[in-house]
């Protein structure tokens, strides 16, 4: 019979807590016992459908979660009850606790709001009331921290809880002071890819390491927004990335001609006029931007049949002992990657396979690392029913030494949580969708515009003329063209700031790359970041 796999995992010294699709259990850590289970609960205390957020306050005695119900639920860990329910404006894309074990959410329109671990009464009361400077109403009176114009994949607070540090899907990372968002410390630019995994290592809070589509990841000094340095990691990843994402291409269609529909999620409708004149008058640009498949009507996804193989960070962490190492995942790859923190050293990528796809991993105080496999897949991609021995294990656990992991151990918990599964169908299993970041942050219809406008000289194209008003005769839209010039800014600006020292020599595709310059970014004050 086919079972829910695990999503997330907090281990705590006395009990943990693991979701499992839209299910959540207590365990004992040290017996495995279930202490409390979800799957007891009135069918209107389950969310419905999976569940996608999930954070854990400091203290550890307080849960939140949230997923495609757009509801963020607030348990009490002790006895797994529910503390409160409350509707959010958008899908979140990332949850986290901040002090007092204030709730931080952000979403897809790119909004990170606030709300208070028990709801107030002044909640209901301005719950529907549209604060000037976010992009939609709350309907639970959440306070609104800050914004990015693009949707937001990861924030984290800092160790002393006086900045937050943002990422979104356009490449951008910010520095905003806590909670005055509206104060911005500093830019960190340079990715030229989605930003999707960020973390400060607790043995060097100054120090940030970020990674999303890029083939590298990014050490930052946060505060100023200089970066340190690029390790590669594409190429030690790759062999180990079993998940590929659908090959689709982006068409180009007349203004009157109508798009089929596609398979999935990238379905479109034929009837684009109403459906423009509907988006203008709700979200705005914005709305059209992040929720619309088919922005000024111009493209059509259209599914290849093959598929193509899609980098995507899905987390970084540290350990201090046995020695400073940094700890990274890869969605859809079989295993687990790290490197030291040494000074003088070149990073080493090395690995841990686990033969499956990783889904998700976390650090015990001791570095013991717990990862989360997508066990049941079958090699066809689809869902298997439960195998025999380890390769149906939905966890395995390795213990560090000062050079490499040991063989894997199977301590209590471990044991109960590959025995004690949760039954799913494979209509649940479908809807999970595990790895949907693989074709939801990369953002092929720009990228299409931008290889199509690589030289507007060649194609007869006057872009200045364009984008204030004047003809186009090359296929490229007014807002296009805008964001092109907006890149080319963008990148110009970073290149002024390359003389910063490295740490390496760059290679010759390394110096094509920008490095950041967070000082000038905001004297000439940027738009949309």
């Amino acid at each position: 019979m086919s079972r829910y796999p695990y999503t997330r995992l907090f281990w705590q010294s006395d009990h943990s807590i693991v979701i499992a699709g839209p299910h959540i259990q207590v365990l004992d850590t040290n017996t495995g016992d279930v202490l409390h289970s979800t799957a007891k609960h009135e069918e209107n205390q389950i969310a419905s459908g999976p569940i996608r957020c999930a954070a854990l306050s400091d203290c550890g005695k307080f849960l939140a979660t949230s997923g495609d119900d757009k509801k963020l639920k607030t348990w009490r860990v002790e006895d797994l009850q529910l503390l409160s329910s409350r509707a959010l404006p958008k899908k979140p894309t990332y949850i986290n606790f901040a002090d007092n074990n204030d709730i931080l959410v952000a979403d897809k329109f790119g909004d990170i709001f606030r709300y208070q671990l028990h709801p107030s009464s002044n909640e209901s009361y301005s719950g529907n009331m549209r604060d000037a400077l976010s992009s939609h109403e709350n309907p639970s009176g959440g306070e609104l921290i800050l914004g990015h114009t693009s949707l937001l994949t990861t924030f984290l607070v800092t160790a002393d809880g006086k900045y937050i540090v943002t990422a979104d899907r356009d490449e951008h990372i910010r520095v905003s002071w806590y909670p005055q968002g509206y104060t911005i410390e500093s830019y960190c630019l340079g990715h030229q890819k989605y930003v999707s995994a960020i973390h400060i290592p607790s043995f060097s809070p100054g120090t940030l390491i970020s990674g999303g589509g890029d083939s590298v990841l990014k050490l930052w000094d946060w505060m100023s927004g200089k970066l340190l340095c690029d390790i590669d990691v594409f190429s030690a990843v790759q062999p180990f990335i079993a998940v590929k994402a659908p090959k689709k291409k982006w068409e180009w269609k007349d203004e009157d001609e109508d798009i089929k529909p596609t398979e999935g999620k990238g379905r479109r409708r034929q009837n684009k006029g109403k459906r423009a004149e509907k988006g203008s008058a709700g979200d705005g640009d914005a709305g059209e931007r992040q929720d619309s498949p088919l922005p000024d009507g111009r493209h059509g996804e259209v599914s290849t049949g093959e598929s193509e193989v899609v980098f995507v960070v899905h987390r970084v962490a540290s350990i201090s002992s046995p020695a400073p190492r940094i700890v990274f995942s890869v969605t859809g790859a079989t295993a687990i990657f790290w490197f030291s923190m040494d000074d003088n050293s070149e990073a080493c990528i090395r690995h841990e396979p686990f033969y499956k796809p990783i889904i998700d991993f976390t650090l015990e105080d001791d570095g013991s690392v717990w990862v989360l496999l997508d066990a049941d897949r079958s090699s066809q991609g689809g869902w298997s029913s439960k195998g025999e021995g380890d390769d149906s294990n939905l966890v395995e656990v390795r213990r560090w030494t000062p050079d490499n992991f040991t063989a894997s151990y199977h301590p209590p918990l471990a044991l109960a949580l590959n025995s004690c599964t949760l039954p799913a169908t494979q209509a649940d299993l479908k809807v999970l969708d595990l790895y949907s970041d693989l074709w939801a942050l990369p953002k092929r219809l720009e990228a299409s515009a931008e290889e199509r406008t690589h030289d507007l000289s060649e194609m007869g194209v006057n872009d200045a003329a364009t984008v204030d008003g004047g003809s186009n005769d090359g296929g490229v839209t007014k807002r296009e063209l805008g964001r092109l010039k907006h890149k080319k800014a963008l990148r110009h600006l970073q290149e002024l700031g390359q003389g910063a020292s490295l740490d390496f020599e760059p290679s010759p595709t390394d110096k094509k790359r920008a490095k950041s310059g967070g000082g000038d970014t905001l004297a000439l004050g940027i738009d949309g970041m």
